[in-house]
This record gives C-alpha cells, structure tokens and sequence, in this order.
C-alpha cells in the first residue's frame, strides 16, 4: 500500500455532494482516522516497588470507580463475576509491569482492543478510564517514583482501546507533564 496516498479522516468535506453510483466502478482511497501511538511498556520497577497484592488492590479500586461512572455499565452486576472480571484485569497488569505470566498462562495474549470490542469505548469512554486512573493513583498513593513511568504505559495504552470514533478530532492527550502537579511533582 502506498502510504502516500492515504489521508486521514479529517481531510474530508463533510459538505460536499455525495457522488452516487456511476456507470464504472469507483474507488475511494484508503483513509485512516488516526494513528495509535507508540506504548512504552513499564519495566519491571513498578512490579517490584508494588508487588502482586498491591497491584491488584490497584486494580479493584479504579475498577470500583469505573463501575460507579458512567461507563458503569460495562461492567457487570454480579459482584461475584465482577470480582473475576477484577481479578483478569489484575492478572494483565501484573504480567505487564514485571511481575509472574499469571495472565498469558491462562488466557494467551492480551490483545486488548479485540478483547473489549463488544463494548462501546470511545473517547469519552476512554478518558473517564484514564482519569478514574489519575483518581486511583493519587488515592492509592501509588509510588512517586514510578508515577510517570506508569502514566506514560497507560496514557498511549488507553489510546489504543478505543474502538468507536465519535469525532474527527484526534484523542486528547495527557502527557505526564500536563498531570505532574497533581501529584505534588
């Protein structure tokens, strides 16, 4: 494919006509609507400053706060099966910030984005997860050593599991730097 000829989404005219159907076949070139960012995956500090119990501690606490927001419902009513959905959750980061392939072992890999695709997250969604995050880190008082290390995992991470666009514009980001204050850095 030639990368050249592909434009992004926000270079369309969204008032302009509509070409019906003609008399030969039309293509359209390829279109993307944004480009995933790059994820730096944590080492394994986090996992050694925190430990497995911590982390999923971490877990079940941003996890409880998303169950109470608006993309509430993404979780479920059970407590039991929310419990497991925890759990799952947990098991992913401990594997990812350095800890045993507790998730891998039993659930092969992650892929996320296909994972959650039966649920509507969007960039909305996405930032009411990544903001019960920053809510999570300052109430668990998560280490202020690895606090950008983190941030700078899940910030692009939380990109990427976006899997509706209901705007043109890219996702906003969040940068460390732009967070750094509220957590007295």
């Amino acid at each position: 494919m030639n990368e050249e000829a592909i434009s992004t989404f926000r270079e369309c005219n969204v008032n302009a006509r509509f070409t019906p159907a003609g008399d030969e076949v039309r293509k359209v070139e390829p279109k993307v609507d944004f480009v995933y960012p790059a994820v730096p995956f944590p080492s394994k500090r986090i996992f050694g400053a925190m430990g497995e119990e911590r982390i999923q501690e971490m877990v079940y606490h941003h996890h409880a706060l998303l169950r109470k927001s608006a993309v509430g419902e993404m979780f479920p009513a059970d407590n039991a099966a929310f419990e497991a959905a925890v759990l799952k959750t947990a098991d992913f980061f401990i594997e990812a910030t350095g800890g045993p392939s507790v998730f891998t072992s039993q659930y092969g890999h992650p892929a996320l984005r296909e994972r959650h695709f039966r649920f509507l997250i969007d960039e909305r969604a996405r930032e009411i997860w990544l903001m019960m995050y920053k809510k999570t880190l300052k109430e668990i008082a998560f280490p202020k050593e690895h606090l950008r290390e983190f941030w700078s995992w899940i910030e692009p991470l939380s990109i990427r599991m976006i899997n509706r666009r209901t705007g043109f514009e890219m996702p906003k980001r969040y940068p460390f730097e732009t967070i750094a204050h509220e957590f007295g850095l």
